[in-house]
């Protein structure tokens, strides 16, 4: 009976004893089981880790030249400016206009060059009624002028002038020969003009003037055979001149500018020869 006792109570123990290892082996294979899921679960939290907490790293490598690119586009943009600004400032400003400043009084010369073209005219100064035809020329001139009048409106002065007027005879022929002839004719004038110069609110001075004195000319003709007779004649006639054209204002003492002049040379009573010429002019203020 005792015997019976005892060997039950050693089965009992080792029944809890086997539970017991049982319990011991099922805790650790959980404790396995979730080991080896926070394992995995560890193997994913460094890459978010990685992804996240080391970013700010690689951000900075980009910002780097990102912020390089934008202090450069800043530099470029600050150098842009600067130099509009330099443009700006360096551009032509036209100088305001003041007459009445006492500038435009006194002394000046003035210069003009252009080409020169003469009509057809009839002259009898080679001994018959000759019939002129001339081809384009050039006329310059140069003026010595004082300017006695000024004012914030208008300038008035007076200029003597002289120069050389040049244009080639392609020919000359009598109604009652049938001979054609060939030269030069050259002209100086030698003028007192009065030259009225506006000055409105630029610096643009359109001017007008007229003038009167003598026109020495001479001319030279000769027949296109190689053989051929020559024959030349000088004279004086009075003449008589009028003139148009615009300045434009560079400073104080200097202008350029574009003019239109009308000579008239009377060489018979009631007839004249007429020459036009437009010039580029260039002023002088002393």
């Amino acid at each position: 009976m005792a015997y019976g006792v005892v060997k039950l109570k050693l089965k009992q123990k080792t029944n809890e004893e086997r539970n017991k290892m049982t319990t011991y082996e099922a805790n650790q294979k959980q404790k396995k089981e979730t080991t080896l899921m926070n394992s995995k679960a560890g193997g994913a939290q460094p890459l978010t880790e990685r992804l996240f907490m080391k970013e700010p790293s690689a951000m900075k490598h980009r910002q780097t030249p990102a912020l390089g690119l934008a202090a450069g586009a800043v530099l470029f943009a600050g150098l842009t400016v600067a130099s509009a600004q330099v443009d700006v400032a360096s551009a032509y400003v036209p100088p305001p206009y003041a007459a009445d400043s006492g500038k435009d009084l006194g002394f000046y010369v003035n210069g003009d060059v252009g080409p020169s073209f003469m009509p057809d005219f009839q002259s009898s100064r080679f001994g018959f009624p000759g019939n002129f035809r001339m081809d384009t020329g050039v006329r310059s001139s140069a003026e010595l002028g004082y300017n006695f009048l000024a004012t914030r409106r208008l300038t008035l002065g007076d200029e003597f002038e002289s120069g050389a007027i040049y244009n080639h005879i392609s020919h000359v022929w009598d109604a009652g020969s049938p001979i054609s002839l060939r030269g030069d004719y050259y002209q100086v004038p030698l003028l007192d003009n009065l030259v009225l110069k506006f000055h409105p609110n630029s610096f643009c001075a359109p001017y007008v003037g007229v003038g009167g004195g003598a026109d020495c000319s001479f001319a030279r003709i000769h027949s296109p055979s190689f053989s051929g007779s020559h024959d030349s004649s000088d004279r004086v006639d009075p003449a008589a001149q009028g003139m148009a054209g615009v300045l434009l204002r560079l400073n104080s003492n200097m202008d350029v500018g574009l003019g239109y002049k009308f000579l008239a040379d009377f060489p018979d009573k009631g007839k004249y020869i007429a020459t036009h010429a437009v010039t580029a002019n260039f002023t002088v203020r002393f």
